[in-house]
């Protein structure tokens, strides 16, 4: 009797401690499941240097409209001031600063998108680059980039509690501009993500898959030779 009174006691004991491992992992997936963040997306729907267009009427203005979308659906979003900088590409790897632009600090609410407009000031060293670097791709048929980025700070609330640690926020994109209107090419707006600050060589690539076809070429030569 003794040993079946000893039985159900271990019994009741591994229940117990099964029921409590059950309830501390069911209690933090729910916390991680709170706690857990997705950070907003940030789109350029639309991009406009007058500057390109009208070179001699000193239009020194930048205009932009962003999306940001907020698809955490039980976080809202507080944005602190939103810093924006714009530079135009020289070459593949050089830029010249265009202009900057700050946001004043906003409230966005759970799975909520927010459209911002914005404007800059280009300096007239910056708009003088602007429109050489336009007048040379006309003549060259080429294209016009403009490299933006943006960085802030946000924080999270949950639900209507509390708020969560503060996180960075940053993102750009190479953003190709029609040199005679002076607007976004991209009728799509564009994300402004983890892209690095250069542009795609064609050469390069050509260069790279014609040195791999002499390499090929010469190794196919040299076991011809020697079989």
């Amino acid at each position: 009797m003794h040993a079946c009174m000893a039985q159900e006691r271990n019994t009741n004991c591994c229940r117990c401690c099964f029921g409590t491992l059950l309830s501390l992992g069911l209690t933090a997936a729910f916390l991680w499941l709170t706690l857990r963040t997705s950070p907003p997306k940030c789109t350029l729907q639309s991009l406009y240097l007058p500057s390109f267009t009208s070179p001699h009427h000193k239009n020194d203005t930048l205009f932009f409209n962003l999306s940001l979308q907020n698809d955490n659906k039980d976080k809202s979003i507080k944005y602190g001031a939103v810093l924006f900088t714009f530079a135009i590409f020289l070459d593949n790897t050089t830029t010249r600063p265009l202009a900057n632009a700050t946001l004043e600090p906003f409230y966005q609410g759970r799975s909520k998108t927010t459209r911002k407009w914005g404007s800059a000031r280009v300096p007239r060293d910056g708009r003088a680059i602007a429109n050489r670097s336009a007048d040379a791709t006309v003549r060259n048929n080429g294209k016009v980039f403009v490299r933006v980025e943006f960085r802030t700070r946000v924080r999270y609330k949950i639900w209507t509690l509390f708020y969560v640690k503060r996180q960075r926020l940053v993102g750009g994109a190479n953003v190709e501009v029609n040199a005679s209107s002076g607007e976004k090419v991209e009728p799509k707006g564009i994300r402004l993500g983890e892209m690095p600050p250069r542009l795609g060589s064609q050469a390069a690539k050509a260069r790279s898959c014609y040195v791999a076809f002499l390499g090929v070429l010469v190794t196919g030569l040299f076991l011809t030779a020697f079989t």
